[in-house]
């Protein structure tokens, strides 16, 4: 099933709607889709995907800041596999691309129905990860365009997070 259709709702729904109440106020929703990701988290672990298919879930019924966090741990995941496990199992490739999409998308929305969130940390982790893959993949002589396209889209959701002062190496 294609990317779109998963993240507005093709997968898994199941027609309930959000655990996280939207009519919070910014700061309160956002610390309350947190809170849900990690109440669910532990039956997301094992791969990136795997990660990644709490954020489709998630996404799913409408709770875009708790797909957020599902997609900014499973870009975690992968900034491990590339960097400390040094692309040993799993190398950069366009399988990647539906979780930076994810991200990017579910802040996307996130910031659309809750536009003062606290998206800050998660948005600068992100940059940083994404930062170090790309430079991680134009050592190894890797594509870099995806993880490279992914911090443009960030840089336009979320022009006022500041992210010049973020640094990254090869090592992560």
């Amino acid at each position: 099933m294609g990317f779109i259709k998963r993240l507005l709702g093709g997968d898994g729904g199941g027609g309930r709607g959000p655990r996280v109440d939207g009519s919070l106020d910014d700061t309160s929703w956002y610390a309350a889709s947190v809170a849900e990701y990690q109440r669910t988290l532990d039956s997301h672990y094992g791969s990136p995907e795997t990660m990644a298919g709490g954020g489709f879930k998630a996404a799913a019924v409408g709770d875009s800041g708790v797909a957020m966090q599902f997609f900014r741990k499973s870009i975690d995941m992968l900034h491990t596999a590339y960097g400390f496990d040094q692309m040993r199992l799993r190398r950069p490739s366009q399988a990647d691309a539906e979780i930076v999409d994810g991200f990017c998308s579910a802040l996307e929305a996130s910031l659309g129905e809750h536009p003062g969130a606290p998206v800050d940390e998660a948005v600068r982790e992100v940059t940083h990860r994404l930062r170090t893959i790309a430079t991680m993949c134009e050592g190894a002589g890797a594509p870099s365009g995806l993880y490279r396209a992914g911090l443009e889209r960030l840089a336009l959701a979320a022009p006022a997070v500041r992210t010049d002062d973020i640094l990254w190496d090869a090592l992560g």
